[in-house]
């Protein structure tokens, strides 16, 4: 009897194109693996700039006046005079001695049983101006008018505060519990002769003198007690009065600026002897300024060496090993560092105690940089002198120059990072067109053995048919 075999099942089209497809994306992955290659090294180019800026600020702080003269001060009696300096300060001794501080007026009322009390209604007019030694007359400041304060029925002592502090009249307004109850308090808003204050009352009662009702809170300096001067005066209006190497001096404020150039003082209390002031140098500060600038070179000098490095034990290389970019960059700056300034001392950075070591780093000696800083003006002329050329700039302006031509729109690290973002532009555009390719690749071998696998099907079908005839006719023969 005659047999033909046929297949069980159809083929496994998603597995068979699966398997052609990653053979046609070979290229694709040579492809991917050169942009990411690109990528690498505009990140590597950005940590660059990144720590070429960071240089280039610590170089140009170098350059700045403000920087070398940064000053210090010191102060004999701090809690009676506090002294700081700021840029500029000339160096020198002061003594100083504080005859009476700046002070604010202060009045108070008589004891109300509370917060909650009614004081009385009417107009409170506050007027600034000045008050005589005695504290008995009153002088306007013509330039502040008066200002009117409204004081409605039923007020109580708290909302009589309120109001006042509201009115925006060079006063404020607080409540002091004292045992026997609470007192209105009145105080300029600022210290000085001429912050004092006087308050008139237009009491809704008729009597604006006497110390029923609103009244009660008037304050005329050349009234007698109970007839306009009902609120005591606790804290006349004062100036500073100060002695600075035997010159006297008043200030409205016990912050001082300006009497001593460049420093402020600030007045603690009066003094019995003189207070001895000092300015100098901030060596700290400059020493600061010149650390900074070594460790910011040092992290761009790593970075520098890492980024070009190759290892051979790991046959492994920087992300910009080789570019002659960078490796320009790093001989330039180094150079420079190297170099001499002028002929007076000091004259190089080793003249200052700043060591260049074998692998570019800088190395501070403590001791000696301590001891240039005793001459600040020469180290300043060394970072930051402006020389009739280019060539006789100090250190520091020539490595600010140099980063600024560097780092330039126009420079060679935007030409570098320009010409890598092109590639990858261009490596993007072709990964975009072959992975097009690939799909249209893909659905046509999906269309070939998907049809395939149906023609397999039909020629199954079509062998199952036929064995089952010649089955049929077997059986009708025997």
């Amino acid at each position: 009897m005659s047999t033909i075999s046929a297949a069980a099942g159809g083929i496994d089209v998603q597995g068979i194109v699966s398997q052609l497809m990653q053979i046609e994306r070979q290229p694709l992955q040579a492809i991917q693996k050169n942009l990411s290659g690109v990528q690498t090294r505009l990140s590597a180019f950005g940590k660059l700039q990144s720590a070429l800026a960071s240089f280039q600020d610590a170089a140009r702080a170098l350059t700045r006046n403000s920087t070398w003269q940064a000053s210090t001060a010191g102060s004999s009696d701090a809690a009676a005079v506090k002294a700081t300096a700021g840029s500029g300060a000339i160096a020198g001794g002061y003594s100083i001695e504080v005859a009476q501080l700046a002070r604010r007026q202060t009045v108070a009322s008589g004891a109300y049983a509370d917060s909650a009390a009614v004081v009385g209604e009417g107009t409170l007019r506050i007027r600034m101006g000045a008050l005589d030694a005695a504290g008995t007359s009153f002088t306007p400041d013509a330039a502040r008018p008066e200002v009117a304060v409204t004081i409605a029925a039923g007020s109580t002592l708290a909302q009589v505060r309120d109001a006042i502090n509201a009115a925006g009249a060079g006063v404020t307004a607080s409540l002091v519990a004292d045992g026997s109850g609470q007192r209105l308090m009145l105080r300029s808003t600022d210290s000085g002769a001429a912050q004092a204050f006087s308050v008139a009352v237009d009491d809704a009662d008729g009597a604006s003198q006497d110390a029923i009702g609103l009244s009660a809170l008037a304050f005329d300096p050349a009234a007698a007690a109970g007839s306009g001067r009902n609120l005591s005066l606790t804290q006349s209006a004062q100036d500073a009065l100060v002695t600075v190497n035997g010159l006297q001096v008043s200030s409205p404020s016990n912050r001082l600026t300006g009497v001593i150039e460049n420093v402020t003082l600030e007045l603690g209390r009066a003094t019995t002897s003189p207070v001895e002031v000092t300015v100098g140098t901030d060596s700290a500060s400059l020493r600061g300024s010149l650390d900074a600038f070594v460790k910011s070179w040092n992290d761009l000098n790593k970075l520098l060496a890492d980024q070009v490095r190759y290892d051979p034990d790991t046959k492994t290389a920087g992300p910009l090993q080789g570019d002659q970019t960078v490796v320009r960059v790093q001989q330039q700056l180094r150079e420079i560092l190297r170099g001499t300034v002028g002929t007076s001392a000091p004259n190089s950075l080793s003249a200052l105690g700043i060591e260049v070591q074998r692998d570019g780093s800088l190395a501070a000696n403590a001791a000696r940089l301590d001891a240039a800083l005793a001459d600040p003006s020469a180290v300043q002329a060394f970072f930051a002198r402006s020389g009739a050329t280019a060539a006789d700039d100090g250190m520091a302006r020539r490595l600010v120059a140099r980063l600024d031509a560097m780092l330039a729109a126009d420079g060679v690290l935007t030409g570098a990072t320009d010409s890598l973002h092109a590639r990858e532009k261009a490596i993007g555009q072709q990964q975009e067109r072959l992975e097009a390719r690939l799909t249209e690749i893909q659905k046509r071998l999906l269309r070939q053995y998907t049809a395939l696998d149906a023609n397999l099907a039909q020629m199954t079908g079509s062998l199952a048919s036929v064995q089952s005839l010649l089955d049929s006719n077997a059986s009708s023969r025997g």
